[in-house]
């Protein structure tokens, strides 16, 4: 019987340390039985309790885009400007305030979480249209004048890109660089290929995608570059540090994006991690996010 017990005991204690070790199958297990929608109804617009117990905060706007600073003081060692994901129709959520909070205390810079607008309210193009504005008033007032980056993830970083091809067809100043975390850059879904690791994904589901596709821009072409950078010229692009999982529907999509780039001569960084699901760099008790978040401190410190 001791013999059992000891033997019982030393299976748990392997069990919880691979659990430590590696929680990632644990965490994909528990998504994929999760409703995401009730995940994502739970966002949290304003800065949550934690981020204004750490950082000073400072709201700013314009019609079609709110944001907040955080460590405005910090903006002369760069700022970053975060676009949330949520497909589009909702977020930011606390796990991405806290990413913000994380990535600004390892950095010693200032960044400005977008709210951009969203539908019922905002539909396509209000929300990009804002955020176009609102970075070229910081322009205006020299408070983009050093270091600066967009970072983005999901449908963020898809908007990310779009902002991007706005400022570079406007002749305006460029970010250093952008950081796009599992990017949405098909709103058409179309890609054959997604469907190889849709199976894989335990987050995202193709109908969820299009319904939300739908609610951000009715009636739109869904292969407007402004939508899906997917179709769009990527000549003239800033560096890019592009990080993906392989267990996202999204995959084949980022690859095809990665090719496009490196064929127009963009400087980018692409980082396929195995069995990662979406956005799996906001869990920081995972090593593969703790992995891509140090990848992004170094290109932001280039």
């Amino acid at each position: 019987m001791k013999r059992i017990v000891s033997f019982s005991v030393l299976i748990l204690l392997l069990a919880i340390g691979y659990l430590i070790w590696n929680p990632m199958p644990v965490i994909k297990l528990v998504l994929k039985h999760t409703n995401v929608m009730n995940l994502i109804r739970k966002d949290s617009p304003l800065p949550t309790k934690e981020v204004r117990e750490r950082h000073s905060v400072e709201s700013i706007g314009v019609d079609g885009a709110n944001g907040f600073w955080l460590d405005k003081k910090n903006s002369s060692n760069g700022v970053l400007i975060y676009l949330h994901g949520g497909a589009y129709i909702k977020g930011p959520f606390a796990t991405q305030w806290k990413y913000v909070s994380n990535i600004i205390q390892k950095t010693s810079m200032a960044a400005i979480v977008v709210d951009y607008g969203m539908p019922p309210k905002f539909p396509f193009p209000k929300g990009l249209d804002g955020t176009v504005r609102l970075i070229e008033i910081l322009q205006n007032q020299n408070l983009l004048s050093g270091r600066w980056f967009l970072l983005g993830d999901s449908a963020g970083g898809g908007l990310a890109v779009a902002v991007a091809y706005q400022l570079r067809d406007l002749h305006k100043t460029l970010p250093n660089g952008l950081i796009l975390m599992s990017p949405w850059l098909d709103l058409s879904m179309e890609n054959p290929d997604s469907l190889l690791t849709a199976k894989d994904d335990p987050m995202l589901a193709k109908d969820f995608l299009i319904q939300s596709a739908k609610e951000y821009a009715p009636d739109q072409d869904l292969k407007n570059p402004l939508l899906s950078p997917i179709y769009g010229n990527t000549k003239g692009l800033p560096p890019i540090l592009l990080q993906i999982g392989t267990a996202e529907i999204f995959l084949a999509d980022n690859r095809k994006f990665y090719e496009n780039c490196k064929q127009n001569g963009v400087q980018i960084q692409y980082e396929e991690y195995p069995e990662a699901f979406h956005v799996f760099m906001m869990l920081n008790v995972l090593k593969e996010a703790r992995k891509a978040i140090r990848s992004q401190v170094d290109f932001l410190q280039k």
